[in-house]
């Protein structure tokens, strides 16, 4: 019987201190293209939903981004290129930016920018929208969720 009791109260105890915690991953591609630039947007994401002994739920979340713009011509009609401004919008709060002046004739026709933080989830179903601006050109085009 003090067995029983014991391990009761030691089942109690492990129960009373561990947590409840679900994790949810999110890992979305998007991809689309215009008349000259094609992107990629990469993200995933992590959400921690946990129940602690007092009954108390507590949220976090973390993501990240991986965002490349590529020019779909020749380098050559790059290599004159002075300024290079980019934008994607995830909806109407989130999304990144970049710019970039060349003093040198350009070399790449890739251009990438990472970020991340902590704060609301994107979901899959939001509308990625991509403006690029270079010299004087402009051009603006979607993301779709790559299936």
């Amino acid at each position: 019987m003090k067995r029983l009791i014991l391990l009761l109260l030691f089942t109690g105890l492990i129960s009373a201190c561990s947590n409840n915690e679900e994790i949810t991953e999110h890992s979305y591609q998007f991809i689309g293209e215009g008349q000259y630039w094609e992107a990629e947007l990469k993200y995933e994401a992590e959400e921690i939903r946990e129940i602690d002994a007092n009954n108390v739920n507590t949220y976090s979340s973390e993501d990240e981004y991986n965002f490349k713009l590529t020019y779909k011509g020749d380098l050559d009609e790059l290599a004159s290129m002075k300024k290079l401004d980019y934008e994607f919008k995830l909806g109407p709060t989130g999304g990144g930016s970049s710019s970039e002046t060349f003093d040198e004739p350009v070399s790449v026709k890739e251009f990438t920018s990472r970020g991340g933080g902590t704060g609301s989830i994107m979901r899959e179903d939001i509308v990625v929208s991509v403006e690029v601006k270079w010299d004087d050109n402009e051009e603006s085009f979607e993301l779709a969720l790559k299936e």
